[in-house]
């Protein structure tokens, strides 16, 4: 120790024992300071000086250990929701009246989801689908062309009285539309 003061110049070492003594008083610092106490000289008196230190140590570590619990449940309930969403759109849900994905589509779909960083399978599957090329690509051949003509059906049911005939006919329209919904 003799050797160690020869090495610093009086006035540099005043220096160094005022601010060790403003050092432990700065929040900033206190904790620091007693922790680099405790290391060099674990028994002193000095040492014993920083409980608090000590204290807020454990409390740093408990609340540490609280966010990582609370980060670990999050985590359980999002690959818990994300599983029960995977096993729907296999099984088409639980009444199995939803749409039904095989294994390769639904690898598909999460491999969309992860491009796009989705984690709702229900959102991934409406864009998988939305990708999907048409089923039929070709226009229906049975289409009238531009400019063909075209016959009024029922002429004599709407020549006779026209205003009740076009409301069957939409009646008949709308229930068909009803069936085909439903």
């Amino acid at each position: 120790m003799a050797e160690s003061a020869k090495l610093i110049d009086a006035n540099v070492a005043q220096d160094l024992a005022r601010l060790a003594l403003d050092l432990p008083h700065d929040k900033k610092f206190r904790g620091k300071f007693g922790k680099l106490i405790k290391e060099a000289k674990p028994d002193s008196p000095h040492a014993a000086a920083f409980p608090d230190v000590e204290i807020e140590d454990k409390f740093e570590t408990f609340r540490a250990e609280q966010e990582a619990k609370e980060l670990k449940r999050q985590q359980d309930a999002v690959l818990s929701r994300m599983n029960a969403q995977r096993a729907a759109l296999l099984t088409g849900g639980e009444d199995e009246s939803g749409p039904k994905y095989g294994e390769e589509d639904v690898k598909k779909i999460e491999a969309l989801m992860q491009q796009k960083g989705i984690t709702d399978y229900e959102d991934g599957r409406i864009l998988y689908a939305a990708t999907l090329p048409p089923e039929n690509p070709k226009p229906n051949p049975d289409l009238p062309k531009h400019g063909a003509t075209w016959e009024f059906p029922e002429w004599g049911k709407f020549g006779k009285d026209p205003t009740r005939a076009a409301r069957e006919v939409a009646h008949d329209v709308i229930s068909e539309f009803q069936r085909k919904r439903a």
